[in-house]
């Protein structure tokens, strides 16, 4: 079989130029060759795979063989069918997806590792931020596969069916998507030379537009080989299509495993839920504590006294650690003392983290963190509070006939 592609390949080679690729094939189907043995003659010579599947077509049809334009076959079984229209439309919202999510995650690790020094974020932001994070990887990790086997069908689909046409549908979106990333990509450069000829160009700014100009000239770029291939029949090679493929996979890939990195493990992301619950308990425990005082002008002896209070029953939500179920500690530090025209009273309430929690300088200088609650230690951690007393009033446990002094000081 070596030997006789071999001499195809000199015969084709020594060919009169007047000899088109045609009429070789015309000859050697007429000679008895298959389709297969004549495709290898032409590729080893260097034609392409398209370029030797048209000159078998052209061939055939030199010969003789009817097309579906001269009649022999219904038009309509080369229409795109309701699948290819669905395989269609799908590969476009995961694109959506995927594009979408890829931005958002380069733009909140940027975030993460470039924080802008006045902005201020609070511990919540923070969390904002991880969540954000970790759904981009998320969507990437299921869209991006998935968009890659979409095109795959579709590319085979044309591939196995030389005469498919698509849907004006199928055009008219993927013109939409150029459309759109071509003014994306004038858009942002435009905004990047304005923001450098005014000075302001940081490095966090260049990487986010850099990172919408990388997202939307790769988006244009592959669609634009598309249309070639599939609406113009231009011979595109599969090389330029898997080059495309490894190098959008590896910056996924990259985005996904810096994700990790920048927003923390799942066990670190639970770590941090629990512990932002735990501020968030203490916080209103805290409220509960100074409504309490400002009502009954003294501090409950326990938290335990709070659900004695009708007013105050919603507060036993907020009594126990949301992993272990232990009571959060409270302890009377100072019951009573003159402040200036009023008196307050001091307590202690305290919990045990499982991370450190982070507030910015900023936000503490721009009042968005104002509260203890949110810096905290690994392991436990106390804070005093002050509350201000009301007048004095009848307690709870005092209408129940329960002594204060027989209620225990410290819940543990």
């Amino acid at each position: 079989m070596a030997f006789q592609v071999d001499i195809s390949a000199k015969y084709i080679k020594s060919m009169d130029q007047s000899t088109t690729l045609a009429e070789y094939v015309a000859r050697r189907v007429n000679a008895g060759a298959p389709k297969s043995e004549i495709r290898e003659e032409l590729l080893a010579v260097g034609w392409s795979e398209e370029e030797a599947d048209e000159a078998y077509r052209d061939g055939v049809v030199s010969i003789g063989a009817p097309v579906p334009s001269m009649g022999n076959r219904p038009t309509t079984g080369k229409k795109s069918s309701t699948v290819d229209i669905i395989i269609n439309l799908f590969s476009f919202i995961l694109l959506g997806i995927v594009a979408t999510a890829l931005g958002v995650l380069y733009f909140q690790i940027i975030n993460r590792y470039l924080p802008d020094p006045l902005a201020a974020v609070s511990f919540y932001e923070q969390q904002s931020l991880v969540s954000v994070m970790h759904y981009s990887i998320a969507a990437l990790l299921i869209g991006f596969p998935l968009y890659y086997l979409t095109m795959r069908i579709w590319f085979r689909k044309f591939r196995e069916n030389e005469g498919r046409t698509e849907s004006r549908l199928s055009k008219w979106l993927t013109y939409i998507v150029l459309l759109g990333t071509s003014v994306t990509i004038v858009g942002d450069l435009i905004t990047l030379v304005f923001t450098f000829l005014q000075g302001e160009l940081t490095g966090r700014f260049f990487l986010k537009a850099i990172t919408i100009l990388a997202i939307a000239a790769a988006v244009f770029g592959f669609y634009f080989f598309e249309r070639r291939k599939i609406q113009y029949r231009r011979d595109v090679s599969a090389r330029t299509f898997k080059s495309f493929s490894i190098a959008v996979a590896g910056v996924v890939a990259f985005g996904v495993v810096l994700g990790f990195f920048a927003g923390g493990s799942p066990e670190e992301t639970r770590k941090l839920t629990f512990d932002n619950q735990r501020a968030d308990d203490l916080r209103n425990l805290s409220g509960c504590v100074e409504n309490y005082a400002s009502r009954y002008g003294t501090l409950p002896s326990t938290l335990a006294e709070l659900n004695r209070a009708s007013d105050f029953t919603y507060c036993s939500r907020y009594e126990a650690d949301p992993e272990t179920k232990a009571p959060y500690e409270y302890m009377i530090i100072t019951p009573s003392r003159q402040q200036g025209v009023v008196k307050i009273g001091e307590y202690e309430l305290c919990a045990t983290f499982a991370t450190v929690g982070r507030t910015s300088p900023a936000s503490v200088m721009n009042g968005v963190v104002d509260d203890v609650w949110s810096n905290h230690a690994a392991g436990r951690g106390c804070d005093i509070v002050s509350a201000q007393l009301g007048e004095l009033a009848p307690t709870p446990a005092q209408n129940s006939g329960i002594p204060a002094t027989a209620l225990p000081s410290v819940v543990k």
